[in-house]
């Protein structure tokens, strides 16, 4: 978490020494205070029960400390995070997309090694052999899609390529005991495009929608956008897999790991299908 905080960017402000940066404490204490309050609620939900008051709590404060974020980002005259930025209707999108993006990404990440280890049985090595279609296929694709974007502009292939990556999910939705693993190559290709299809195209609107002097803070922007999808990817795709899982244990159904897998994928299709409004309607 301290990292987050730190990857995000300086902005020169009034300091007693002309041309330090000074650093915006209550932004990175209520950011961070905010992340870890909704990670703790959503990574102790299914130990300590959603309705808990601890929980409860958790959830609340994440909410008010995040609000408060905002607006002391507003206020301050040297913010973390320059919310003007925002004022820019491609960026937002592209922003709001890539933290979309991300949340499907790692939940694919958390989710898939459970299905192939535990559930199918696989060796670590057999498992990752596996896992290699997704990035190979982003890898071939990305520099394709950043070179088509730059003739045709950003908002077809993003939204083509969330798309994708919501039928690859979906996909991995409807694995069981029984699919061959060819499937399971095959709908991890399929991410792999949608992914590959979306990245660069997003990440090249967003720099360029930034004016020339703020480029370095939409990068750090970017990259924390990149971080917040990983967290909060990994946190949903494990309170919900390990809510169903525990459910299903106590009620003693032997498909609980699959289940909870599938709602997983799910969750994370349906987020996808967010990511093709967002991108949909960017300018």
């Amino acid at each position: 978490m301290l990292a987050l905080s730190l990857s995000l960017h300086f902005i020169p402000g009034d300091s007693p020494v002309e041309g330090t940066k000074r650093f915006d404490l209550a932004g990175a204490i209520t950011f961070v205070g905010g992340l870890v309050g909704l990670l703790l609620g959503l990574n102790k939900g299914h130990d300590w029960g959603w309705t808990s008051p601890a929980i409860l709590l958790s959830l609340v404060l994440a909410v008010v400390l995040l609000c408060a974020f905002v607006l002391i980002e507003q206020r301050v005259s040297n913010p973390m995070l320059d919310l003007s930025l925002f004022q820019h209707r491609l960026f937002s999108a592209a922003a709001a997309s890539a933290v979309l993006n991300y949340i499907c990404v790692y939940s694919n990440v958390f989710l898939l090694p459970f299905y192939l280890i535990r559930g199918r049985g696989l060796g670590p090595a057999q498992a990752g052999l596996l896992l290699t279609a997704q990035p190979l296929i982003m890898a071939v694709v990305a520099p394709l899609s950043g070179a088509i974007s730059d003739r045709i502009g950003s908002r077809l292939p993003t939204t083509l390529g969330m798309g994708i990556l919501a039928a690859g999910l979906f996909l991995l939705s409807r694995l069981d005991p029984q699919s061959p693993l060819a499937e399971v190559t095959v709908a991890l290709a399929i991410t792999g495009l949608g992914t590959g299809v979306f990245v660069s195209p997003n990440s090249s609107a967003l720099m360029g929608s930034a004016p020339t002097q703020q480029r370095g803070v939409a990068a750090g922007i970017l990259a924390t956008a990149r971080l917040v999808g990983m967290v909060l990817g990994v946190g949903l795709a494990g309170a919900i897999f390990t809510t169903i899982l525990s459910h299903g244990q106590a009620t003693g159904r032997g498909l609980a790991l699959f289940d909870g897998i599938h709602a997983g994928f799910l969750v994370a299709s349906a987020v996808a299908v967010l990511g093709v409004v967002v991108s949909a309607v960017r300018e």
